[in-house]
């Protein structure tokens, strides 16, 4: 029995391992941060091949519960990011987890491009005669501008921008013109469609111009 008691006092200086199994000291919390899995809807996070989005996006935290997006806490491990524009969303694991972050990009455009004729309607037109508008997109910037000469059923496509990486040149003002020769064109009235897309692929309605043949 001595000798018993002996091997417990001399056990009780030993150091104590902390994990899961020790039902005497609680164990040092191990800190998740992810996956972290963000969706559109029911689709990945990976955006338009520009990387824009057309819609809301939802970023959602699976672990840990106290994760942090910009310094304050995600409800319910949701993050939705309605505002147009470029985001940077910084995500913490909770208050203690500052050295731990994952900075995840969203950039959302959901309105199209913006298209004014500066030729006035109804104007006549002859021989060698240059068409111009002004094109605008506030947030992605302008990639494609095209134009139909038969009432849409075909488009010539001019490019002004490639989509590409977050450094990619942004286009949000252009003037635009159409070069176009009336001499072989029949009489009377003509109808030029004019749209654009953006870098998030938001493309504006065809915008109508009607100027006359003499």
């Amino acid at each position: 029995m001595k000798l018993f008691r002996f091997l417990l006092l001399a056990l009780s200086f030993l150091p104590i391992s902390v994990g899961p199994f020790n039902p005497g000291r609680e164990a040092i919390p191990e800190i998740f941060f992810g996956p972290i899995e963000a969706q559109v809807g029911l689709s990945p996070l990976t955006g338009t091949p520009s990387g824009w989005y057309t819609s809301d996006v939802t970023i959602h935290i699976l672990a840990p519960a106290d994760a942090l997006a910009n310094g304050k806490p995600v409800l319910d491990g949701k993050l939705t990011i309605s505002d147009e524009g470029r985001h940077d969303i910084v995500l913490q694991p909770g208050p203690l987890g500052q050295t731990n972050t994952v900075t995840q990009f969203v950039d959302i455009d959901k309105t199209a491009p913006r298209v004014t004729w500066l030729t006035e309607l109804n104007s006549a037109v002859s021989s060698q005669t240059d068409l111009s508008a002004e094109i605008s997109d506030v947030t992605s910037g302008i990639c494609t501008v095209e134009d139909s000469l038969d009432l849409g059923r075909t488009w010539e496509t001019q490019f002004l921008t490639v989509p590409g990486s977050r450094d990619t040149q942004i286009i949000h003002e252009t003037g635009w013109s159409l070069h176009r020769n009336f001499t072989d064109s029949e009489k009377g009235v003509f109808l030029i469609l004019l749209r654009a897309h953006d870098c998030a692929g938001n493309v504006s309605p065809g915008e109508i111009l009607v100027v006359r043949v003499e």
